[in-house]
């Protein structure tokens, strides 16, 4: 008897893809066995798939193959596109009424862990050198710092912005009208991602390591899933920039960058950059992407986003829509 090796499982996962899934389904399912950024997510996938099958009985048994696929999407690309970019401002941009830019009213509490965002800012900036690490352009503020900061060299000057990897909105908070969603979403990006996030889960979400300085541009494409580093196998904190849709890919960014610290704070972490890029290659591929982004232009005008940062709602009603599409 031939031994069970990791390419077995993931091959038959592959084969019963190709002769159960749905052909909605088909690429969504191949594209987060090919794409899950290591071979623990890889067999965890291959492991779900083949159970549709092995876990029933009755003559249907691979119609569960659908719903999982659907689970998969709704916890994994819909999360992480909607909130992207969904991190609330800190103190510094309150008003002292206690409203915020976009005009919401915050509690003491949200008020606090709002803030206690601003920290984390200015030191992730600082070890960046207050520019875009993709682009090189420096921070414009920065010119009032004297002109030590531009004989460093760099591409010009755009607005920066610090970007969580994994986005801000997805903490654990019982306070977050999100709270409710997130067992299920993170447990779908532990299984995809073939690793442990509990750091990110229970506090860590604004660790040094989930945050990245990245130019205004650049953080629209990078939360909107269009721009993500892909680690070079064995050169530390090297990373090949992918791009994907129709204007991220023309905007000159280098093929590659290395990344390093100014101040000696931690980097960005390799695993979380991974699993950024393998999320974006998986809705890429998913033949899905066009239809996420018709969704989320009709939602443009509803402002769903709580003032604690999460999107809960924005997140069902995203959830609804892209999956009635296939009806």
């Amino acid at each position: 008897m031939p031994a069970i090796t990791s390419e077995n499982i993931i091959g038959r996962a592959v084969v019963a893809v190709r002769e159960h899934a749905a052909v909605r389904d088909q690429a969504l399912l191949l594209a987060l066995l090919e794409y899950a950024p290591n071979e623990t997510g890889k067999l965890n996938i291959a492991n779900r798939i083949l159970h549709c099958g092995d876990a029933y009985h009755e003559k249907d048994s691979w119609s569960h193959i659908g719903p999982l696929a659907d689970s998969f999407w709704r916890n994994i690309i819909i999360p992480v596109r909607v909130t992207g970019g969904k991190t609330p401002e800190p103190r510094s941009r309150v008003t002292r009424s206690g409203l915020s830019s976009a005009g919401f009213l915050r509690s003491p509490a949200e008020t606090a862990a709002v803030n206690a965002l601003k920290e984390v800012i200015e030191n992730a900036s600082a070890r960046d050198r207050h520019r875009c690490v993709i682009s090189g352009k420096l921070d414009p503020e920065m010119i009032a710092s004297g002109p030590a900061a531009l004989s460093q060299g760099g591409t010009g000057l755009e607005m920066t912005r610090v970007t969580h990897i994994i986005p801000f909105s997805l903490r654990d908070s019982t306070a977050t009208a999100s709270a409710g969603h997130l067992p299920s979403i993170w447990g779908a990006l532990e299984c995809f991602g073939g690793m442990s996030l509990s750091t990110l889960m229970h506090g860590g979400i604004n660790a040094l390591d989930n945050v990245i300085t990245l130019s205004a541009t650049l953080h629209r494409y990078f939360t909107e899933l269009q721009v993500a580093l892909e680690p070079v196998p064995n050169a530390q904190h090297t990373y090949r920039v992918r791009t994907w849709g129709k204007v991220a890919p023309r905007l000159g960014l280098p093929k590659t960058v290395k990344l390093s610290s100014a101040s000696g704070a931690p980097l960005p972490n390799p695993a979380y950059l991974a699993l950024h890029c393998a999320i974006c290659r998986v809705l890429w591929s998913s033949s899905r992407a066009e239809e996420l982004k018709e969704v989320l232009e009709e939602l443009e005008e509803v402002t769903l986003l709580a003032p604690d940062g999460s999107s809960a709602n924005l997140i069902n009603i995203a959830i609804y829509r892209s999956l009635a599409m296939e009806v």
